[in-house]
């Protein structure tokens, strides 16, 4: 019992970090965003970060193998989807404050259990119909549409909620084949600067010299909170996991206010906390369905 409770503790922590690196990512996009393009951000990002897996490959499965992984193709998917889901919420931090566009990008799982009814072949009970309308009801206590204008921004942090999603299904969809943990990173990161020089060289910015540490720095920090969330995995489900994912609201109310001088202000705050209580929702009957 307690070498279980230990296991548990530490997949816990490690999901808390993991989510919490991430957020040290995103207040980095934020405070960059004024000097950068959204294509240069997204760009030095996975420079940085595949600088990052290619230093720890031994450790993560090795790039031999990564390059004899079978599934190159559905990797080079994800990539196209995690590039078109990372620039949207790269533009939505640089317009918004970062709770608010936590708010809308936390409706993911919502995105991710309706996308599982026609992708995946789950069956969705009237339970989980109802933490999902739930959440777009807080999704739309937060837009309020016809009484404020619509902005841009929050609705590019709603469609990279939406990508987002389509990221994870492609996730489960590989999720009982043979990949090293590199292979993750690897490719997206590949995709992502192969599409940025291509087809958006224009709109590429060089780094500042006193920016470089930062810079690298996020792409650091972005690897570490993805490979720390996977390790986690490893010790409790993905349910349990994915229930610290909104510890990053209090680190953008946090680093939003030190940092940015942003007040979550009352309509945002009534509708992420609706979201986030649907989000838990669709987690706790996730947790209670029977194994197998």
């Amino acid at each position: 019992m307690t070498s279980l409770f230990h296991v548990s503790t530490k997949g816990m922590a490690l999901a808390l970090l993991g989510f919490s690196l991430l957020s040290f990512g995103d207040a980095l996009i934020k405070y960059l965003s004024p000097f950068y393009s959204t294509h240069s951000l997204v760009l030095y990002n996975s420079i940085f970060g595949l600088l990052t897996i290619l230093l720890f490959s031994p450790w993560l499965g090795g790039l031999k193998a990564t390059l004899l992984d079978r599934r190159k193709g559905l990797h080079l998917l994800r990539g196209g989807l995690v590039f078109v889901q990372l620039s949207l919420i790269v533009y939505a931090f640089s317009e918004l404050p970062l709770a608010t566009a936590y708010a809308m990008a936390f409706v993911a799982p919502l995105f991710s259990t309706l996308l599982a009814i026609p992708l995946l072949k789950d069956h969705v009970g009237s339970k989980q119909m109802m933490a999902i309308i739930l959440g777009f009801v807080g999704v739309l206590v937060i837009l309020r549409p016809g009484v404020i204008p619509l902005e841009w921004a929050a609705l590019a942090a709603l469609a990279s909620a939406f990508f987002f999603s389509l990221v994870n299904i492609t996730a489960r969809h590989m999720r009982n084949s043979q990949h090293t943990l590199m292979s993750w990173g690897f490719y997206p990161h590949l995709v992502i600067i192969s599409i940025l020089i291509l087809f958006f060289f224009d709109d590429l910015e060089l780094v500042r010299a006193e920016d470089l540490g930062l810079m690298a720095a996020l792409g650091a920090v972005s690897v570490a909170g993805a490979i720390t969330l996977a390790r986690s995995f490893a010790f409790v489900s993905t349910a349990t996991a994915a229930s610290f994912h909104y510890v990053q609201m209090l680190w953008g109310v946090l680093f939003g206010f030190v940092l940015f001088g942003d007040v979550i202000e009352l309509w945002t705050g009534l509708g992420a906390a609706i979201v986030i209580v649907s989000g838990l929702w669709l987690i706790r009957i996730e947790k209670a369905k029977p194994v197998g």
